[in-house]
């Protein structure tokens, strides 16, 4: 019961969003800024973000772009951003979720997308495409999960036929107040994720998205978790802790 509370947390509607707070922004990483066309965006050098689908599964309610419209990229616009950007190495497809997209849709983003260019999916949901086999070692396959009640045999099924066809998988995670902010938790997590073939990568502090602020752990406990996550867990179980900061040229550790 108290996993199905801590699940519930994270898409059902809280009071507590109306609240505005100070600090907490609509944008709060800095999306607007990195736009280059609809839809696309270039951060970090060698990499262009494109948001490819403007629909969810669900309405994570932590979401940092829960404030601003999706403008959803086409495959031409990223064929023009590629074109123009020589020295791309990488594309991320996220959204909204690509996973959202229909077959055809994803391919036709996959075939826009020159074959020397790896391909990254961030998504809420494990599925397995058979479109992914073509890719193998080409894609990273990076899933949001947040708690290990959110892992299962469906979820250990198709993460087992995505490994089989040679794709990278990893996982990322939100700190998350009332969710999974203690390191017994994030402990559970590594170490599901792990049992399926997926390596823990990023943990991350929460983005200051206006209405999210009673998702906010503080830094400082924030901090001790990760202290207390190291001694209970292989090295390579534990997520690099980071936050993302407007303008700089890649996801800061804290």
């Amino acid at each position: 019961m108290k996993d199905c509370t801590s699940l519930l947390k994270q898409f059902k509607f809280n009071a507590k969003e109306n609240v505005k707070t100070r600090g907490f922004k609509k944008d709060p990483v800095g999306d607007s800024y990195a736009k280059i066309e609809d839809g696309i965006l270039q951060k970090y050098k060698g990499r262009l973000l494109v948001l490819a689908s403007d629909k969810c599964a669900r309405q994570c309610r932590f979401c940092f772009r829960r404030n601003t419209p999706i403008k959803k990229a086409s495959p031409e616009a990223l064929r023009k951003a590629l074109t123009l950007n020589k020295d791309i190495k990488e594309v991320i497809l996220s959204g909204g979720d690509p996973m959202m997209l229909k077959k055809k849709e994803l391919q036709k983003f996959f075939d826009v997308i020159p074959a020397h260019i790896r391909i990254r999916i961030h998504t809420r949901i494990v599925n397995f495409n058979p479109l992914f086999e073509k890719l193998g070692s080409r894609l990273t396959f990076v899933s949001h999960i947040n708690h290990p009640a959110e892992l299962n045999e469906k979820t250990a099924k198709n993460f087992s036929k995505l490994a089989k066809c040679g794709v990278t998988l990893l996982n990322q995670s939100v700190l998350l107040k009332g969710v999974n902010d203690n390191a017994e938790i994030l402990a559970e997590l590594s170490e599901k994720l792990f049992s399926q073939r997926v390596l823990p990568y990023y943990l991350h502090q929460l983005d200051r998205a206006q209405g999210t602020a009673h998702f906010e752990v503080p830094i400082k406990k924030a901090k001790q978790i990760v202290k207390e996550l190291k001694g209970m867990v292989s090295g390579y179980l534990v997520p690099r802790f980071v936050r993302e900061i407007k303008g700089e040229k890649s996801k800061v550790w804290v």
